[in-house]
């Protein structure tokens, strides 16, 4: 690993990409504990223990479901945004003023959301992708973090376009630059949905129908985001990535084909009609299929053929990462009527990101010049929120095979069979290891992270030369 001083960066891109990758892990911190409530509100016998109050577990829902689908994912992927557009290329941010605006709104944004969460300061409305809380801490809170996000996109276009190119963009600049841009159109989807239901006279949003269009463009982002880590970590781990640039730059262009025109659906369809919600669904079934597929097996391809370090965590999150995406597609087939199979395949599917967001930061901390507080506790922990996962989407889809409801907790959930006692029971198992996972997670990144300062180091300056 060569070793640089930190007078070799801008010391402002630096910090301003050090304050989204703290932000990124604080919101897990929360998300844990929603998610310890929400698993343990699922699980047979444990359940009836719980003091709280059925409403405040959806309550909890939706704090997890919006910190750790929602604001875990954009704010690290905040950081993928300056650290490839800057660090990673030598370039100094265009605007820090406005780079450590976005931070600190997108912050405010969160605190807002946790506060709220926390306190049940109103009534739970389980839309899907964006569930919300009905008070105007809430949505103030979802705004300003959206705002935040939004700067920090202009600041990383700008970034990109001040400088000079000499005929090449690193993969991973690239492929977060068309995550950016799937952002931004989610973002411009949201509010097309919000204009036409207020156009209609509706005094009260429909936030199923307002999320329903740009929470699947969001899962191009993340899905997007996760290829560009893999991409990254394989070059780490092997010294090589799985396809030539411009291979996978071509594979993000197709995932932009079936994104950039999607807004184009709200002037096709009504909001409230079966063809506007099957539009979207179809463009994530085609649109998300082909590209990754080509990038999972060729990644597969580099593991079998490479060395396989076991104890890095950087390779185990790459192969835990595929191999749990690959396993929500799987489980995404079988998937009929309104049963907990369609969490068992989301769950899979964001578990994937997580994993290899996870896996980047161990490796990504030498660019601060920090080092893994435990590299030990950073080698198993992969390995088990991964098992967590596992066993959480196999009791999920088991249950579903057998009627099962989702977004049902206690006494609702009926099990009246042993089939359905037993799956349940994997589920909450599965739950409870893999929020221990991500206690062993956080824990370790904010020992790191919060850490003594040593020498700054870059991961991969070769990429700089070679990634063309």
């Amino acid at each position: 690993m060569n070793g640089l001083t930190e007078a070799h960066f801008e010391r402002t891109s630096m910090k301003i990409a050090y304050g989204w990758l703290v932000l990124a892990v604080f919101s897990l911190v929360f998300a844990g504990i929603f998610a310890l409530l929400v698993a343990l509100a699922r699980t047979p016998v444990i359940e009836e223990m719980l003091p709280l109050g059925r409403d405040y577990i959806y309550v909890a829902l939706v704090g997890h479901v919006v910190l750790a689908v929602v604001i875990w994912f954009l704010a690290f992927e905040g950081f993928l945004w300056v650290f490839s557009t800057t660090v990673l290329i030598k370039r100094k941010v265009f605007c820090p003023a406005l780079g450590w605006v976005s931070v600190c709104l997108s912050g405010a944004g969160m605190a807002l959301v946790v506060i709220s969460a926390v306190f049940g300061l109103g009534n739970a409305e389980l839309a899907n992708y964006v569930p919300v809380l009905l008070t105007p801490v809430f949505h103030v809170g979802l705004i300003l973090f959206a705002a935040g996000i939004v700067l920090n996109l202009v600041n990383t276009a700008a970034t990109l376009l001040a400088g000079r190119w000499d005929g090449f963009m690193p993969v991973i600049t690239f492929g977060m630059a068309a995550s950016g841009i799937a952002v931004l159109v989610a973002l411009a989807c949201f509010a097309l949905s919000g204009w036409f239901q207020y156009s209609t006279g509706k005094i009260f949003l429909d936030f199923e129908r307002l999320f329903w269009g740009g929470g699947h463009i969001l899962q191009f982002a993340n899905t997007m985001a996760m290829i560009a880590v893999w991409l990254y970590l394989s070059r780490l781990v092997f010294k090589k990535e799985p396809l030539a640039p411009i291979v996978s730059k071509a594979l993000y262009v197709l995932f932009l084909i079936f994104i950039i025109p999607s807004p184009v659906i709200y002037f096709l369809h009504d909001t409230s009609t079966q063809a506007y919600k099957e539009s979207f669904t179809w463009l994530m079934q085609w649109g998300i299929g082909p590209s990754t597929t080509v990038f999972m097996l060729a990644a597969a391809g580099t593991i079998v053929s490479g060395r396989r370090p076991w104890a890095d965590p950087g390779f185990s999150s790459l192969v835990l990462s595929i191999s749990i995406f690959l396993m929500g597609g799987f489980i995404g087939i079988g998937i009929g009527g309104v049963n907990t199979i369609i969490p068992a395949h989301y769950h899979c599917v964001i578990g994937a990101v997580t994993i290899a967001f996870m896996g980047l930061f161990y490796e990504i901390l030498p660019a601060f010049g920090k080092t893994v507080w435990s590299s030990r506790l950073a080698t198993i922990q992969p390995y088990l929120y991964s098992l967590g996962i596992v066993l959480f989407a196999v009791g999920l889809f088991y249950a579903g095979t057998h009627g099962v409801a989702r977004k049902t907790y206690g006494s609702e959930q009926n099990l009246n069979t042993t089939a359905k006692f037993i799956a349940m029971s994997i589920m909450g198992i599965g739950g409870l290891v893999a929020i221990s996972g991500g206690i062993a997670f956080v824990l370790n990144a904010m020992l790191s992270l919060f850490g003594k300062t040593g020498k700054v180091e870059v991961v991969d300056p070769a990429v700089v030369i070679e990634n063309r």
